[in-house]
């Protein structure tokens, strides 16, 4: 007879053992399965990990190594920067967002701004409950930045037309 009956907690555990080692076998990457399962297109994006789209933009989640309760979710080039002004411009902007958003990063990288979420979870199953809060915490940070961006190019603006309306006054009175 079987010490191990149908039913009990051990046999139950045997089977949920057996299902993710199955699973693990079918995918060859628990994240992947994790994604897909929560109904997300996943594709392999080589050094950069995962990539999937979420409400019009890509992210990914890079390797984590031999660590595999570190999980990072990266959002690239949502900012291209265009001028040396408009770089000095983002580093203020993040440096604004950086002290105010949960959990959100936002960084300079290669001519753009890129925003990334770092987190520990003992399963890719458990980052996959929090993704949807960190996807909303990205939108949200890079919504704050690109406001900034563009109050920050408003205010540029009406310095120059002041610094014009000035020089023309300047130049009205000279004669």
């Amino acid at each position: 007879m079987n010490p191990v009956a149908k039913g009990t907690p051990i046999k139950l555990a045997q089977e949920a053992s057996a299902k993710a080692a199955r699973a693990k076998r079918q995918t060859g990457n628990p994240l992947k399965a994790a994604l897909e399962a929560q109904g997300f297109t996943v594709e392999e994006a080589g050094e950069l990990g995962l990539r999937f789209q979420y409400e019009g933009g890509t992210y990914y989640l890079p390797p984590s190594g031999a660590d595999t309760e570190f999980f990072h979710l990266l959002f690239p080039n949502f900012w291209e920067l265009e001028s040396d002004e408009e770089f000095g411009r983002a580093l203020v902007a993040c440096d604004a967002v950086n002290r105010e958003a949960k959990l959100v990063k936002l960084h300079t990288a290669e001519g753009d701004v890129w925003a990334g979420v770092e987190a520990l979870h003992d399963s890719p199953e458990a980052f996959i409950t929090h993704l949807p809060r960190y996807l909303s915490y990205v939108q949200e940070a890079v919504r704050v930045f690109r406001d900034a961006m563009l109050a920050q190019g408003e205010e540029q603006v009406e310095e120059q037309a002041d610094d014009s309306q000035e020089a023309q006054e300047h130049a009205e009175t000279a004669r």
